[in-house]
């Protein structure tokens, strides 16, 4: 019985991820308010409205708004626009996304959208990395960050007074 005890609690940290950090996000024109947090795992973002995971076979999944999505990297990259920029676009049942890691992964600029529930979240803005373990893994993982940024809000350009946090 013991045996099987110290196996369980093997399986179950052997498939916990790695707390890397929050981040923290709000629509460009609501600077006022107090920003969305999101925590960062290992290929994972969650909050109370997002719990979205990178799956090993190159798809996203999980809930936006209480609504499933799933969205997979297509193979179809576009040429970056500068040396250093990384181009990915995701795809599937809940939406088409655009992603283009800017000026040396300083900050990420994404096009489309994403469905939830009966609606559509457009995923049209740039936001500014930060530094830390948590942005290192949102670079590896931009979706997680287009799928975070469009549940907070965040639409358009950011302004001389937003900053990655």
């Amino acid at each position: 019985m013991r045996t099987l005890a110290v196996l369980l609690l093997v399986a179950c940290a052997s498939t916990s991820r790695a707390q890397l950090g929050e981040i923290h996000l709000r629509p460009y024109t609501e600077l006022a308010q107090p920003p969305a947090v999101f925590s960062v795992q290992q290929g994972r973002i969650l909050s109370p409205q997002l719990d979205v995971t990178v799956d090993p076979d190159g798809c996203a999944r999980g809930t936006v708004a209480m609504s499933s999505v799933q969205l997979c990297s297509k193979a179809d990259k576009a040429a970056p626009g500068k040396e250093g920029d990384v181009v990915e676009r995701w795809a599937g049942p809940s939406g088409d996304v655009t992603l283009e890691l800017e000026e040396q992964g300083k900050q990420l600029r994404m096009d489309g959208y994403v469905n939830v529930g009966a609606r559509s979240l457009p995923t049209r803005a740039t936001v500014p990395l930060g530094q830390g373990p948590q942005w290192e893994e949102l670079r590896r993982h931009p979706i997680l960050l287009a799928l975070a940024a469009a549940a907070a809000g965040v639409r358009g350009e950011p302004t001389e007074n937003t900053k990655a946090e």
